[in-house]
């Protein structure tokens, strides 16, 4: 593929340093190794995977809000595994019940604009998940406005089955224990005042009465099903969507179908789904099922299918992200999603001009750096989509030589990237 130059500059889309946030000279200082080394809650060493997962990258951290429609209140919770660390389990060079990376994870979470976690759960007899379980409420609760809620699994109901029980009796059991241990947490979702309960796959499973299990409750849930027949489900508050490996349009017509289904229940709630692509061939459980990331645009056209459908006169309540660290079946999005985007940097001049290889729907927009030393960085601009030059006689830098950096910001949760800097001395007259 060959490069593509751009050299027409617009002014309106130029935000030099000092203009909006960039007033607080904070916003204006960072570091190479900050902008190139990895940001995110990925191990440091986790290489590129053959599913299509990323290995550890700089990610960017542009609000995921900022992919939905205009006005969106949409709630974005993200799906989140705790089983590694587990023998069973593929080593992404960390331990789901480690402190320490629960609050790395919250934490790159809530600075990507995801505003809770819906937790993959197996149960108190699956004692790591269940210890990571209370480790992610007890980060979740020192972050005002980010909450949490558990998915019971069906995989739940095997690992936790007692002797005369049924699929029934050990469902209420989970149920009872879950109103007991996580329900009364101040960051546990719920929907006025009702705490919610999702799970995956139990009615595929096993024949259980929902009726009955939510009677044995003190604190009745809010029960969100899935898939479209989710919203007529005994019991049904609402109901989720997923990732479709098998659909030959990346799910967006299981996607339309599930929206509309939803509309039409406006006493539910809807929960879209967002998702990178899916790849379960390093999954122990791999059966060849496959849905291309398409260089992040699979990513970028489930967030274009709600745009299609909702607005901020008719919102989508809750959109869930599949997921955030399901590295065997290639879903996570932790690592960052690879945009297949490069670029290259170079001076005409005073003008600082930079190639891009790549689809720039996957950038969100590029900063321009500059620094003495190669490594404290002093941001001079950010530009939009487009722009691919900068005039730097236009920015009154003191003379000097100086290396000039050029990223781009990938959208939410995309892969930024910035090549290696171009020497510039400044000498401009005037």
């Amino acid at each position: 593929m060959s490069f593509k130059t751009v050299f027409a500059v617009s002014v309106l889309s130029v935000c030099l340093a000092g203009c909006g946030s960039s007033r607080n000279p904070s916003n204006n200082t960072t570091t190479l190794s900050a902008q190139t080394a990895n940001n995110s809650s990925a191990a440091n060493n986790f290489a590129n995977q053959g599913n299509g997962n990323l290995g550890a990258n700089n990610v960017s951290k542009v609000d995921v809000h900022s992919l939905l429609y205009s006005g969106a209140n949409t709630k974005v919770l993200a799906q989140l595994l705790l089983w590694f660390g587990q023998s069973k389990h593929m080593n992404v060079g960390y331990s789901s019940n480690d402190p320490a990376q629960v609050k790395r994870q919250v934490e790159d979470m809530i600075s990507r604009g995801i505003d809770g976690v819906i937790v993959d759960w197996y149960g108190p007899n699956n004692n790591a998940v269940d210890q990571a379980t209370q480790l992610v409420m007890r980060e979740a609760e020192k972050h005002s406005g980010f909450s949490f809620a558990i998915m019971i699994d069906a995989g739940a109901i095997g690992e936790n089955s007692c002797n005369g029980c049924s699929p029934q009796q050990v469902l209420v059991n989970l149920l009872q224990y879950v109103e007991k241990n996580y329900f009364p947490s101040s960051a546990y979702l719920n929907i006025g005042g009702q705490p919610v309960v999702t799970n995956f796959d139990i009615d595929y499973r096993y024949a259980v009465d929902w009726e009955q299990a939510n009677a044995q409750l003190k604190t009745p849930p809010r029960f969100i099903f899935q898939d479209e027949g989710g919203f007529t489900h005994t019991m049904s508050d609402g109901s989720y969507s997923w990732v479709m490996p098998w659909a030959s349009d990346y799910g967006l017509g299981y996607l339309t179908s599930f929206y509309d289904t939803g509309l039409g229940f406006a006493d539910k709630e809807t929960m879209g789904a967002a998702y990178k692509g899916f790849n379960d061939k390093l999954a122990s459980w791999g059966s060849g099922r496959f849905m291309d990331q398409q260089c992040g645009k699979t990513w970028l056209q489930t967030f274009s299918q709600v745009n299609s459908l909702f607005n901020s006169g008719r919102q989508l309540p809750y959109l869930q992200v599949v997921t955030w660290n399901d590295y065997e079946e290639g879903t996570e999005i932790e690592s960052g999603i690879d945009g297949c985007f490069s670029l290259r940097a170079s001076l005409s001049g005073s003008t600082l001009q930079w190639t891009t290889q790549g689809d720039e729907s996957t950038v969100d927009h590029y900063t321009v750096y500059s620094s003495k030393d190669g490594q404290s960085l002093t941001k001079l601009a950010d530009l939009g989509v487009g722009i691919h030059a900068l005039e730097m006689c236009s920015l009154a830098m003191p003379p000097g030589n100086y290396q000039l950096f050029v990223q781009a910001v990938g959208k939410p949760s995309m892969a930024n990237r910035m090549p290696g800097g171009v020497s510039y001395t400044a000498a401009c007259g005037g």
